[in-house]
């Protein structure tokens, strides 16, 4: 269910701040769009302070793992990782449907090592709104939900944090939903 308690431009405010008080990066240089390795120059240990900023800001817990060593864990090896540290096909196929435009110029082959260079304010956002669209229509109290700070969602009669799925999970999630519709890694059942 797609959320509608905390909107977009403010996950996106959030992710903003995150990124220029873990980085020092001006603001004003920083769009939706731009790549954190390559527009930004972001280091990989920036990548982890930003997800405990945006992780405490929020009260969600990011996804730890990369979407294709999802599939890998789910699917079996080699098939979104070949053996030589490269992206295959159904992995493009995954990663173009998982982060859009991020992802239009990707192909099969590309070495795993060039993947972060994806990540952008917005596929952050996006992951955090992810997380916030699988909360339920009502707390357990069976009461309505709210935020009082404008980040954390609570319950509006017990104050109770709203419990979340893991970005983790999501991912996971999102991966079966996609194979039950699409059939990207194969029939579920094999021919007789």
């Amino acid at each position: 269910m797609e959320q509608n308690i905390i909107g977009g431009d403010r996950i996106m405010q959030e992710v903003m701040d995150a990124i220029v008080h873990t980085t020092g990066i001006d603001k004003d240089s920083i769009t939706p769009d731009s790549s954190l390795v390559d527009d930004l120059d972001v280091l990989s240990l920036d990548f982890l302070d930003m997800n405990f900023r945006i992780e405490q800001v929020f009260g969600v817990k990011m996804a730890r793992s990369f979407v294709l060593e999802h599939i890998e864990e789910m699917y079996g090896e080699g098939v979104a990782i070949d053996e030589n540290n490269e992206v295959t096909e159904k992995g493009v196929e995954i990663l173009r449907l998982r982060l859009s435009e991020s992802a239009d110029g990707l192909e099969a082959g590309t070495p795993m090592d060039e993947l972060p260079a994806l990540v952008t304010p917005r596929t952050l956002s996006s992951a955090v709104n992810d997380i916030f669209d699988n909360l339920p229509e009502k707390s357990p109290a069976g009461a309505d939900w709210k935020t009082e700070d404008g980040t954390h969602v609570v319950c509006s009669e017990t104050g109770q944090s709203a419990v979340l799925p893991s970005g983790d999970e999501v991912v996971q999630n999102w991966l079966k939903a996609v194979q039950e519709e699409k059939q990207i890694f194969g029939s579920p059942f094999p021919p007789p």
